[in-house]
């Protein structure tokens, strides 16, 4: 525009001089310059158009979305050798489960997940096994919340679905003392993501209802005669009673290259026969980068059982170590040491040693969402003999849920 205006100003002094004293030479210098000013016009008006295009596409209302869900399909199983020949189970390969898994965001802030599952335990009848919705934030404030049924968020273990772990079986702190396959429950948990730079915290509030034996992985079955099935009540208490959870989650900012997870759980519930119950958990985890895909992972869990009946108490504990290596995007290393006590609820039921178990992992990922697994236990249980078991996991699975993001490790 200011070109333009000087190119103006100078045409006029230009003509007036042409006036007086009137040069071919100059003239053709005015009409050179009329040509430019000529040409300058026409593209101010051709960018002038392009301005108030994009303003109208700026303004045109969005095209609607699909509401179409995303929709995973798990298949988790494998195959257990065994040198116990009590066990029915061993020398076969068997399909533990098939999961569904339908999400999506119902709302910018809202996710709803539907886990739909087919255990071979139930005959492969359809069960619903997590169906809840999460409040990312609550408006503008430092809350969110989740409501539903879901896995219980104690400890470190227990929230993440089996086909996400990495061993194929669940550690022994977490099958004696909440349940052989982790605890599921409805209710609701309220969480608070403390705003801070230089650590991560979250708090997370939540009550519950014990309302599905089954979801709390009972019964919890150890084999005794052959043939014959002895079952254990719940370590987490009796059917409709109320449990009250509380985990806090703390990881400082340490560089890019390492992380550290550290967190605490605690929750309260009743026994069938009105005893108080109590169970604390404290984790961890470490985890190392080298590079794209090299990665060093430590973590282990402690978990307390606390069961208080007419001024007495009983303790059970356990826990476990786990250290894992991954030297590519495709093989993985690791091993693992359990030891823990089991829960009962009857004073018939007791058991005065500790299971222990030692494991080495061999993981071979076929890509991001299925691998394969081969893992070696060397088993003590306290009422049994030694057994030595080889398990082939294979899991196949493709959509969000089958991704290893969805976990933690």
């Amino acid at each position: 525009m200011r070109t333009f205006v000087t190119s103006l100003i100078l045409l006029c002094c230009i003509t007036g001089v042409v006036s007086a004293a009137p040069d071919p030479a100059l003239r053709k210098e005015i009409d050179d310059l009329k040509a430019q000013i000529q040409q300058m016009t026409e593209r101010l008006r051709e960018l002038e158009q392009k301005l108030a295009q994009q303003e109208a596409q700026q303004a045109a209302p969005a095209v609607p979305a699909t509401n179409l869900p995303q929709i995973s399909v798990v298949a988790n199983g494998g195959v257990l050798f065994q040198d116990r020949k009590r066990d029915k189970n061993r020398n076969r390969f068997e399909q533990d489960e098939l999961e569904l898994a339908f999400q999506s965001y119902v709302y910018p802030s809202i996710r709803f997940d539907a886990i739909v599952a087919f255990d071979k335990e139930e005959d492969f009848s359809a069960s619903v096994e997590e169906a809840y919705a999460t409040v990312i934030q609550l408006g503008n404030t430092p809350f969110g919340a989740r409501l539903g049924r879901m896995r219980l968020p104690f400890g470190r273990v227990n929230p993440i679905h089996p086909h996400q772990l990495l061993y194929r079986d669940y550690p022994l702190p977490v099958a004696n003392l909440l349940g052989e396959h982790g605890a599921l429950s409805n209710g609701g948990v309220l969480k608070y993501l403390a705003p801070s730079g230089n650590v991560f915290a979250e708090l997370q509030l939540g009550l519950f209802t014990l309302n599905d034996h089954a979801a709390l992985g009972v019964p919890h079955a150890h084999e005794h005669e052959e043939g014959e099935e002895e079952h254990e009540p719940s370590a987490l208490g009796a059917r409709g009673q109320l449990l009250r959870m509380a985990r806090l989650t703390l990881a400082p900012v340490i560089n890019r290259d390492n992380e550290l997870e550290i967190g605490l759980s605690g929750l309260t519930t009743r026994a069938q026969n009105g005893d108080n119950l109590r169970l604390l958990g404290a984790d961890f985890q470490y985890r190392r980068f080298f590079g794209a895909a090299q990665r060093l992972l430590i973590a282990g869990e402690w978990l307390q059982h606390r069961r208080e009946s007419g001024g007495a108490a009983a303790n059970r504990q356990g826990y476990y170590l786990l250290a894992s290596y991954k030297p590519d995007r495709y093989w993985e290393y690791g091993v693992r040491y359990d030891w823990s006590r089991r829960a009962f609820l009857e004073a018939d039921e007791d058991v005065t040693g500790a299971d222990r178990a030692l494991s080495a992992i061999l993981t071979y990922r076929l890509n991001e969402q299925s691998f394969l697994r081969l893992q070696w236990r060397n088993l003590k249980p306290a009422d049994d003999s030694v057994r030595n078991e080889l398990m082939l996991q294979l899991m196949f699975g493709f959509g969000p849920h089958s991704h290893p993001l969805e976990s933690t490790q």
